[in-house]
Order: structure tokens, then sequence, then C-alpha cells
């Protein structure tokens, strides 16, 4: 991370890929998407980002230093949320279902269903992998699930109630819905669509 964030935005006609400063929110470096495809999640693997569209079956390479575009590559269903485990990329499309995707192919090598007291989890959304877990913001929820990426079994809840002060937040849709790890200082970031701030918490075991 090195004190600089990957970023997804999205909407038709405003989607990017962004190197934006953490402590300032200054973007470094932009590439936008073009119409009519609305970005969704993304996941750096081995050089690469990987970017997901969200009903056009269709994502996008780029080079995670230079931006440049690299090619494409294609799924089946809609794509919300994309994370990695350093050897295959996990796909979320709002169900309860979570992809496993092999990066050379991005063909399916195997997929989970989320419960959580074997209920369904439904409407997963962001995702990133963080200590050998699954940690997935649920649309309209103010809770991040940690998910056994084997059995698919929600082992906590975080709940994030009360982090962003709602009177800061006008749109019914500004919503929890941003997850990133820094692995080398152990930080999780968090922040929500349309958030205007991001946050930095430590979880409790």
């Amino acid at each position: 991370m090195d004190g600089k964030l990957l970023e997804s935005t999205g909407n038709v006609g405003f989607s990017s890929l962004r190197r934006v400063e953490l402590d300032s929110g200054k973007v470094l470096k932009r590439v936008d998407v073009p119409e009519p495809y609305f970005a969704e999640g993304i996941a750096v693997l081995n050089g690469k980002v990987y970017q997901l569209t969200w009903q056009h079956q269709l994502g996008f390479i780029y080079d995670a230093q230079t931006f440049d575009r690299l090619g494409q590559f294609n799924y089946q269903g809609e794509g919300w949320g994309l994370t990695t485990d350093g050897q295959s990329l996990i796909l979320s499309d709002g169900t309860n279902s979570i992809r496993f995707l092999d990066p050379t192919n991005f063909r399916v090598t195997r997929s989970i269903t989320v419960t959580d007291r074997s209920r369904p989890v439904r409407q997963l959304n962001e995702l990133e992998y963080v200590n050998g877990e699954i940690y997935a913001n649920v649309w309209h929820d103010n809770r991040i699930a940690t998910i056994d990426p084997q059995s698919g079994r929600v082992n906590s809840w975080i709940d994030l109630t009360g982090l962003m002060p709602e009177g800061e937040l006008e749109d019914t849709e500004a919503v929890l819905n941003g997850i990133a790890y820094d692995q080398a200082n152990d930080r999780l970031i968090v922040t929500g669509k349309l958030w205007p701030r991001v946050f930095e918490i430590k979880v409790k075991r």
C-alpha cells in the first residue's frame, strides 16, 4: 500500500481506476473506464489489476504500476466484488455465492455458498482477503462478514454501525462498501459508497 490506495469508482460515464494518496485523498493516477461500463471491484495479482464491471460480464486487466490496459476477460453473471488469495481471483455477484477463478483462463475452479448458522447471506458485495479469511460487505448492511474460504461459513461479523455519522450522508445509497487491507502494516481500511472519508480500524478478536 505504501501510503497509497487503489480505488475503482462506479457509475456509467464516471467509472475509473485510481491510485489515491491515502492521507490526503489526492488522485495520483487515473484511467477512465468508457461507457457503457459501470466499474466494480478490483484485485491486484502478480503485478496486474483486475477490474470487474457490473452487468456486462466483462473485466479489464491493467499493469499495476502504469495502468496501461493489458487485456480483458469474461465471466458469467454480474460482477460486484473481487479479491485474491494469491492464487485465485475471488468474485462476488450479489448473491450468496462466491466463485474462485483461475487467473490464467478465468474459468471457475470452485465456488462456496455463504451461510450464517445455515442461513444464506445474500447481496455479498466488496471483498478482501485478510489473514486467511474473506471479508465481505453486505449491500445495505453496516456489517462486514468474515468468511471461511473453504466452507463458506461466516466466522464472525464486524459491526461498523455509527462509524460514519449519518448527518454527513445525504444519499440513501451512501452505504458501507469498501475494504482494503495493508498487509505490511496490518491495517484495515474501510469506506463506503459516496462517503467523504476513509477509516482505519482495528478488529478485536
